[in-house]
């Protein structure tokens, strides 16, 4: 989740149409985020360069499946994502983010509230990515996973940038990229 750790999902398939939100994406986006320094890296990308997390974690884990996303897959993920990101998930972070600031405990159990709102509103953008990714898991697969996640990443930092990142895009996100690794290196 964006600002906050994401918590493990229930065991229930939350879904009612066509979209799976319990599927591996959100599984591995639970254990890759929860790793140390995931979240601070991702947050700092949101910040710098307006990142979406959870396409972050989209790129990382098509290339754990040793799959190599063109720019124009990782720019119809985002367009599949933008309303829900630009109408649900942002609008609910920036209340939850302004609850903080009031400093006043006797907001938290509405922030509380909307943080979990925020949550499930991650998991469903998730879902809508989950299922773009369907239409294109077969048509790129066959390289090596580490330089699957490394291209996807690379990619979608340069498109959120707008050309070729101030830094290293590996200086940007090594702790995800070897959380990542780790969970394909996995026995």
């Amino acid at each position: 989740m964006l600002g906050e750790r994401l918590s493990q999902p229930d065991a229930r398939d939350c879904g009612s149409g066509k979209l799976q939100y319990d599927n591996d994406f959100w599984r591995f986006s639970l254990v890759v985020y929860g790793q140390d320094a995931v979240a601070e890296q991702c947050l700092g990308l949101q910040e710098a360069i307006g990142v979406d997390v959870n396409l972050l974690l989209f790129c990382a884990w098509t290339g754990a499946r040793s799959i190599v996303l063109s720019s124009a897959d990782i720019e119809g993920a985002s367009s599949s994502v933008a309303a829900w990101q630009d109408h649900v998930v942002r609008p609910l972070r920036n209340v939850r983010q302004h609850i903080k600031t009031l400093e006043d405990s006797e907001y938290e159990s509405v922030r509380a509230q909307v943080k979990s709102l925020e949550i499930e509103a991650e998991r469903i953008e998730q879902a809508i990515l989950f299922a773009y990714w369907k239409g294109i898991q077969s048509s790129r697969t066959g390289t090596d996973g580490r330089s699957a996640i490394s291209q996807n990443l690379k990619k979608y930092i340069e498109i959120k940038s707008g050309a070729k990142p101030p830094v290293s895009f590996e200086v940007s996100v090594p702790h995800l990229i070897e959380a990542a690794i780790r969970i394909i290196s996995a026995p």
